[in-house]
């Protein structure tokens, strides 16, 4: 999640800084603004790609090329099937699908890609995507350590489980087998069809 944006943009950068154009979009996440809890691996990884691509957009100022950091948030690709899950993985899968599911918390895959590609081209140095990610990088920037906490506490309430085996999401769901979260997923699950990660 940091060397491949790296390895690319480093590959790409000698031609376009000779021609004096060119766009590179980094791909990170609103993981790497804001260090959510249970994602600890992941976060290291966003962040370290939130800084490289923020310091290279810094770096090429006034090259004619441009980068771009694109910080998502929650995706609604149907990822919640094929994602794995440790600790709990029925509870884990429990909190985690409904959140990458339901329109207000996650952004339609087709959407986001659309808005990517036009804040690259535009040579933004930022695109954020969904209200929810714009929120916590708002609020993380004006309060660091009251964000801190508060991500401190939301680790407290979600599950706590001891299972250190790796269950992909569609076994946790079968273990879990509720209706509500079936039913809280079905947004989540057709795009899981569109996108083929059944």
């Amino acid at each position: 999640m940091l060397w491949g944006p790296v390895h690319v943009a480093w590959a790409v950068l000698p031609a376009m800084r000779e021609r004096g154009t060119g766009r590179i979009g980094t791909v990170t996440s609103v993981g790497g603004m804001v260090s959510a809890p249970h994602l600890l691996p992941y976060a290291t990884a966003k962040f370290a790609a939130v800084g490289f691509s923020d310091g290279l957009a810094a770096a090429l100022a006034g090259t004619g090329v441009s980068a771009t950091t694109v910080v998502p948030g929650l995706m609604r690709t149907g990822s919640h099937e094929r994602a794995l899950f440790t600790g709990d993985p029925p509870r884990e899968y429990a909190w985690f699908a409904p959140a990458a599911s339901l329109p207000l918390l996650s952004m339609d895959a087709d959407r986001a890609a659309s808005r990517i590609v036009r804040g690259v081209l535009a040579g933004r140095p930022l695109v954020t995507l969904t209200p929810l990610a714009k929120v916590g990088i708002r609020v993380r920037g004006l309060m660091p350590a009251t964000t801190t906490r508060a991500m401190g506490l939301v680790n407290r309430v979600l599950p706590d489980g001891t299972d250190s085996t790796t269950v992909e999401g569609r076994e946790a769901e079968g273990r879990l087998d509720s209706a509500l979260v079936r039913a809280l997923t079905t947004f989540g699950t057709r795009a899981a069809r569109r996108n083929n990660e059944r």
